[in-house]
């Protein structure tokens, strides 16, 4: 629903604040500058984080354009049956226009301004517009976090048709002549299986799991950070926890060969995690205490099974977590799109 508003304010002559992330939509006129903010609601939220975000929004936007700021409010509901924490906002602002996620149906009580910049008839009829399969799913979908999956599904596919056999990608000896790493083969020059590896699995059930946690997490950080930004985090993530997995296995076996996307994976999750205490209050459903459990989970299900390589988990969650950390500085001081 958040996208769909938004694509509707562009085609009424607003564009996106710095990144999308922010949520706030903006369209410059000669004498003032008006600024829609769309929120989804999340209960325990204090009304005093609403007027913090509207001083935010009106201090940036007046400083930055030197004119009047009028602002609008769009908050995202579940649906039309309100709770009482809602009734107390309309009660509270006199800008805020409501929006029910199931139906798309806009409420605008008679407290509230009837109309905004001309936006009321704009966005009335959001409930007429259908939404696309991908926009039904709980994350947006993103092309450089899909792209990556489909690359890791096609690294697989390719290791089954290149040696005609679906056991191939649970053959050591077979995975490391395709890229998987070792500590022996990297250190007589093999460098690229830092990379290579990153792309391979062993088996369908570790490349599902995988997956799966990319398609979500990645998703989610890719559109809060940006397409380049979210591809960095990524690679280096993956290629930091190979190394310290090289750094393990060297006091261990170094024969051992691994393979895998796990590093990149958990580099990610650190990095969302970091970006979600940051915009604390404004990310709706996606809570970093949520993100903490799904990552305590996942390192407790690794911890618990044989065979997998720890070590690049959590060099790979730690590289996130700094990358996340300095992004999230480089954005606060205004050296990041």
């Amino acid at each position: 629903m958040r996208y769909q508003l938004m694509e509707k304010l562009s085609q009424c002559g607003y564009r996106s604040l710095e990144q999308e992330k922010s949520g706030i939509m903006i369209r410059e006129s000669e004498n003032v500058v008006y600024a829609v903010t769309i929120i989804h609601f999340r209960s325990g939220v204090q009304i005093q984080n609403y007027h913090n975000l509207q001083n935010r929004v009106n201090f940036t936007l007046a400083t930055q354009y030197r004119r009047p700021v009028e602002i609008l409010h769009i908050l995202i509901t579940p649906d039309g049956m309100f709770e009482d924490d809602v009734m107390l906002l309309v009660e509270q602002f006199s800008n805020l226009w409501l929006v029910a996620a199931d139906t798309g149906r806009l409420y605008v009580y008679e407290n509230q301004q009837a109309d905004f910049d001309g936006l009321y008839t704009c966005l009335n009829n959001l409930q007429l517009v259908r939404t696309k399969l991908w926009e039904r799913l709980p994350f947006t979908v993103t092309p450089v976090n899909i792209v990556l999956v489909a690359l890791n599904i096609l690294a697989f596919l390719a290791v089954i048709i290149l040696n005609r056999s679906y056991f191939a990608v649970y053959d050591t000896d077979i995975m490391l002549k395709m890229g998987a790493m070792s500590v022996d083969t990297v250190m007589k020059g093999a460098w690229y299986q830092l990379v290579t590896s990153m792309f391979l699995h062993f088996g369908i059930n570790h490349l599902f799991s995988n997956m799966v946690l990319l398609t979500y997490a990645g998703c989610e950080l890719e559109k809060r950070i940006g397409k380049v930004s979210y591809l960095v985090v990524y690679m280096l993530s993956g290629i930091i926890g190979n190394i310290v997995s090289l750094m393990y296995y060297a006091q261990e076996n170094d024969e051992i060969v691994s393979a895998g996307a796990s590093g990149a994976i958990f580099g990610v999750v650190g990095a969302l995690f970091v970006v979600l205490i940051v915009n604390r209050g404004q990310e709706g459903y996606l809570t970093p205490q949520r993100l903490l459990m799904l990552t305590l989970f996942t390192i407790y299900s690794g911890l618990a099974s044989a065979g997998v390589d720890n070590a690049a988990h959590i060099g790979g969650l730690f590289a996130g977590i700094i990358g996340g950390f300095l992004l999230s500085k480089i954005s606060y001081y205004g050296k990041l799109e």
